[in-house]
């Protein structure tokens, strides 16, 4: 991972996660992309995919059969926001979901680390993210990152 600050393009990025994650989303989920003109932004890039991909994954998994994950990006207010929002199940408890160890998922299948490091992740970053959730009609994680 590199450890220094570097200029990045966050729409690229987030197609980059994508495509690791294609087995997860393929012949079930329709992706859609609304990216906005975005500048380069200074970040971790690595450390800002593993977030992507942590919510991405989630994501695949809160849809039971098929769905779609929306992924929205603007530049606002000298801010970097980016969306992700799904179709599926909703979370029962979103005011547990950033403590460590704390998982929606069966025993065995999620360790309840991913959705805490991402938070520490974007705190590294001077950003903010959060959640809006509805049982049975999905989440939508909003990332806000300002910029150098």
């Amino acid at each position: 991972d590199e450890a220094e600050l570097q200029e990045a393009d966050i729409n690229h990025e987030i197609d980059l996660t994508l495509d690791l994650i294609r087995h997860e989303t393929k012949n079930r989920i329709t992706i859609v992309k609304n990216y906005g003109k975005i500048p380069p932004i200074k970040c971790y890039p690595n450390m800002l995919n593993q977030v992507f991909m942590n919510i991405l994954v989630n994501a695949a998994h809160a849809i039971e059969k098929v769905g779609t994950i929306t992924i929205d990006t603007n530049f606002e207010n000298n801010n970097l926001v980016v969306k992700i929002k799904d179709d599926g199940c909703g979370i029962k408890e979103p005011e547990k979901i950033f403590f460590a160890g704390y998982t929606t998922k069966g025993v065995g299948v999620g360790t309840g680390l991913g959705l805490a490091i991402s938070q520490k992740i974007i705190e590294k970053h001077n950003g903010n993210i959060s959640v809006k959730t509805k049982l049975n009609e999905g989440s939508e994680f909003t990332i806000t990152i300002p910029s150098k």
